[in-house]
């Protein structure tokens, strides 16, 4: 029996036994005080967020209730007719079909003394009533006129005010000063309207947020505001108090949601816990499989690689799973490993230094000359490439007067703004001069080319660089030519022979601006 636990391999099952039941526990625990409170806390979440929306949409109408009054408020044949100087505003605009259009209950007009100036809409058994005051048969505005009276008096501005009701029956109200439209003067009186929040508009309410939801009045009660009831493992029911008019009234949202994200997460974790029990013990058998494959094999396969280094001329090929390996045998082969990718890394930075312009970082004319020739090799279909020459203006001038080192860090700051505008894209920047820059642009039109040309001399602009002696312009600019792949321009030397002189016609015109080899123009020696 000793014999057997001394053994590797039996050793290692233990263990690997003994990680799988811990791993399995804490899976369970995980889910139980980790996972299962997140989405709980996740469906918590998305509850406040519907109720939110629906609280949104609420405050939404409240707005328009708020512009329809002040709407009516701030027309000047309302103010002349609480000022009792338009006697005709009541037949012209007060009648039962502006309720209805207006999907009022009641508009309310007081004036400068907060008496009663005329009373419009529907009593409690939804009779149309109009009348020139709360005498009956409007007597059943009493209420509201008392209300809106004692608030008024205890407004500390002319502010307009929205409220929801929660009587009996729900509605909106809105409360606006009257006042004339183009002149500034003290209000002639107070405007209320009404707005009853039927069923028909909570049917409304619910097409416009997706939500199924009720809206009830109930008296205010002491607790938390918002509540979350899971009423099935399908469907919960959330509900919300929003203060309302009378005092110690509310309105509550209730609102029934799907439980669609937590019963998706929580069959999407059981799914993956599941599948991590059966990847343990999966992994338990391939683990003991490795053993095998890990130790003594390698064992061998390293005694073998020393006897190839004796009898054959050149030394094979290290097994990689020799080098990934953490005894003495994987440092050997690492410090083995380590020997060639110094090697390749010197070799790598070499190229690097031979690819890249040692000043400003950006590609050289080689590297551009390599990338031109295969975005033209390329199978594409046209347009196949583009090209740039970028040359800076008076530049000569610039390092004259400045001073070389100067002129080194306008290069640098150049280079850096224009590779940043232009990687983006997936074009190439390269300095194949002292003050020149040329760009490829693969699978670019002329058209486009130019447009990117453009944008590239506004970047420029933008930079101001100081250029104080410059006959162009007083901050540093560059001229720019650009030529397209087409019949008569097939190869790199063509098309940036052509952008070339496209560019020399920039400066010929005055430098600071972007200039395209066109059709006809022939192709000629360039001296700049």
């Amino acid at each position: 029996m000793m014999t057997r636990l001394h053994s590797l391999r039996n050793r290692f099952l233990l263990s690997l036994c003994g990680v799988l039941c811990l791993a399995l526990l804490a899976l369970v625990l995980v889910a139980r005080y980790q996972i299962m409170p997140i989405l709980l806390e996740d469906e918590e979440s998305f509850a406040g967020a519907e109720l939110d929306r629906a609280e949104r949409a609420l405050d939404s109408e409240l707005n328009h209730m708020r512009r329809l009054v002040e709407d009516w408020a701030y027309w000047d044949d309302s103010y002349d007719f609480v000022s009792g100087k338009r006697p005709e505003y009541v037949d012209s605009n007060l009648y039962e079909d502006t309720l209805e259009t207006l999907d009022l209950k009641m508009m309310l007009f007081l004036d400068a003394d907060l008496d009663v100036h005329w009373v419009i809409g529907f009593d409690e058994a939804g009779e149309f009533t109009t009348c020139p005051g709360a005498e009956p048969p409007c007597d059943w505005a009493t209420p509201a006129v008392a209300f809106l009276v004692r608030h008024i008096e205890r407004k500390p501005d002319e502010a307009t005010d929205t409220w929801l009701l929660a009587r009996s029956k729900m509605g909106m109200a809105a409360l606006s000063p009257i006042h004339q439209s183009r002149e500034e003067s003290s209000a002639a009186g107070w405007l209320a309207m009404v707005r009853p929040l039927d069923a028909s508009w909570i049917e409304q309410l619910r097409d416009t947020t997706g939500i199924q939801l009720e809206l009830t009045p109930a008296p205010e009660q002491d607790g938390p505001v918002q509540q979350l009831e899971r009423i099935s493992p399908t469907h919960m029911a959330a509900h919300r108090l929003i203060p309302a008019l009378p005092p110690g009234r509310v309105v509550r949202i209730e609102a029934l949601l799907p439980r669609q994200r937590y019963q998706a997460s929580l069959e999407t974790f059981r799914f993956a816990l599941y599948w991590t029990g059966g990847v343990l013990i999966v992994t338990l058998l391939i683990v003991l499989w490795l053993l095998e494959r890990m130790v003594l094999l390698p064992l061998r396969q390293f005694t073998h690689y020393t006897q190839c280094l004796h009898h054959e001329a050149v030394a094979p090929d290290m097994p990689d799973h020799l080098v990934t390996r953490r005894d003495e045998i994987g440092t050997l082969s690492r410090e083995f490993r380590s020997l060639l990718e110094h090697q390749n890394s010197q070799s790598e930075q070499l190229r690097e230094l031979s690819q890249h312009d040692p000043l400003t970082g950006v590609a050289n004319r080689r590297l551009f000359d390599e990338r031109f020739a295969q975005a033209l090799s390329r199978p594409v279909p046209t347009p196949r490439a583009a090209a740039m020459m970028i040359d800076i203006d008076h530049f000569k001038l610039y390092n004259d007067h400045y001073g070389h080192q100067a002129g080194d860090v306008c290069l640098i700051t150049l280079a850096q703004r224009m590779d940043q505008l232009l990687s983006a894209h997936g074009f190439l920047l390269a300095r194949t001069g002292g003050e020149e820059f040329s760009v490829l642009l693969p699978g670019t039109s002329l058209e486009a080319a130019l447009a990117h040309a453009e944008a590239l001399l506004r970047a420029i602009e933008e930079l101001n660089l100081p250029h104080e002696i410059s006959p162009t312009r007083s901050s540093v600019t560059v001229s720019i030519g650009v030529a397209a792949h087409r019949a008569d321009l097939s190869t790199p030397y063509d098309i940036m022979r052509a952008a070339d002189q496209a560019m020399y016609q920039a400066k010929t015109e005055g430098r600071n601006r972007v200039e395209a080899y066109r059709v006809g123009e022939p192709l000629s020696p360039l001296e700049r």
